[in-house]
């Protein structure tokens, strides 16, 4: 078993515009790689609180490797196992405290 076997995604939107009869375009939805990961289903004490001190139940806990780069809050991330999607949601609060890992909670 390989400790973090899914692959992260932070959803941005891509830029819009406006064609050539000055109608807008949709922007789209970008996928981008941020890191590998590991997911876990929340288990009954399922509370974190965010970064401005609000108490909220999160739906599950994402681990990844020390060093991985901060993921805003109200991020939209995709977990994925190949093109299968696991785990699709907005950041609660990310931690990167002196641990083994770091940390998220959607």
């Amino acid at each position: 078993m390989r400790q973090y076997p899914y692959d992260l995604y932070v959803v941005t939107n891509g830029e819009g515009g406006v064609d050539e009869n000055g109608f807008p375009i949709p922007s789209e939805p970008i996928e981008a790689f941020h890191c590998k990961c590991r997911e876990r289903a929340a288990g009954s004490g399922n509370i974190v609180a965010t970064e401005s001190g609000e108490i909220i139940n999160y739906a599950s806990k994402v681990l990844m490797p020390l060093g991985t780069p901060k993921i805003e809050a109200n991020s939209k991330i995709i977990i994925k196992i190949g093109e299968k999607i696991i785990l699709s949601g907005n950041v609660i609060r990310f931690s990167d405290a002196p641990q083994l890992h770091c940390r998220l909670w959607v």
